[in-house]
């Protein structure tokens, strides 16, 4: 079919500060991307959700990827760092 939902996309994004990571990651989780990379930067208020001892020990970058990669996993993504 010419349905653009049926053909497979990949989303790239490099350098989306702050929740715009999130965004795109919602949007790709959303739109069912065959593929998504991410490329964060600005992690001021993205580790919110978060228990506070994971950011803590991790630091509020590594809090907001672990919660990222939990996010796309229960999607069905393989997660890599």
């Amino acid at each position: 079919s010419d349905d653009a939902t049926d053909e497979a996309s990949i989303i790239i994004s490099t350098h989306a500060c702050g929740s715009l990571t999130d965004d795109v990651i919602r949007y790709a989780v959303e739109s069912r991307a065959a593929s998504v990379s991410v490329m964060p930067c600005c992690y001021t208020g993205t580790a919110k959700g978060t228990p506070f001892g994971v950011q803590r020990m991790f630091g509020v970058s590594a809090s907001a990827d672990i919660k990222r990669s939990f996010l796309l996993h229960d999607a069905g993504y393989h997660v890599d760092f």
